[in-house]
């Protein structure tokens, strides 16, 4: 896949996941991985679930989810692999906040976006068929869309593409 996105550049690739709860990030990425052996995948909410006990706040070890799932990207970015990061990244500051704490560890990776305009009816309605603590509250994920913002590639020196994913559009103006 790197010489599709990147013309076969062979610095690592952080594929950086931007879209509210529901919107379709883990599906695609685990598509994309199917086809490409060079590319892993690091979930903050599989590291943040498996964190959890039963009885503790969604948010309770929040700072080490946090430290863990930019520990791992960066370590597999040094490793040689490109990574894809799945979290929501809903705007410039998350994204900002997620390559600070890699460039910790290593600054030299390119950046590729994915941003899925999915709207949010149908990202409450692919929520929907999620059990347990993968299930996000629908007030929730209208939040999500009031705090979204797509990435540009002004926003990283190292941002190389943003690929757009879906077609849907929704009018949001009674947010």
């Amino acid at each position: 896949m790197r010489s599709l996105f990147l013309g076969g550049c062979n610095m690592a690739t952080l594929y950086i996941l931007c879209g509210p709860s529901g919107c379709g990030k883990t599906t695609w990425a685990r598509e994309f991985m199917s086809n490409d052996e060079d590319v892993r995948y690091v979930s903050r909410d599989e590291i943040r679930f498996s964190m959890l006990k039963d009885d503790e706040d969604y948010f309770a070890h929040e700072v080490d989810v946090f430290k863990k799932f930019t520990g791992t990207v960066a370590q597999t970015l040094i490793d040689g692999f490109d990574v894809i990061a799945d979290a929501t990244h809903l705007n410039a500051r998350s994204r900002q906040r997620l390559t600070q704490a890699i460039d910790m560890y290593i600054t030299d990776y390119n950046i590729i976006y994915v941003v899925f305009n999915t709207t949010c009816t149908q990202c409450i309605i692919n929520n929907h068929q999620r059990e347990g603590r993968a299930h996000v509250p629908d007030n929730v994920i209208t939040g999500m869309f009031r705090t979204y913002s797509k990435p540009t590639l002004d926003e990283d020196f190292r941002a190389t593409n943003i690929i757009e994913l879906g077609e849907e559009k929704e009018d949001f103006s009674y947010l």
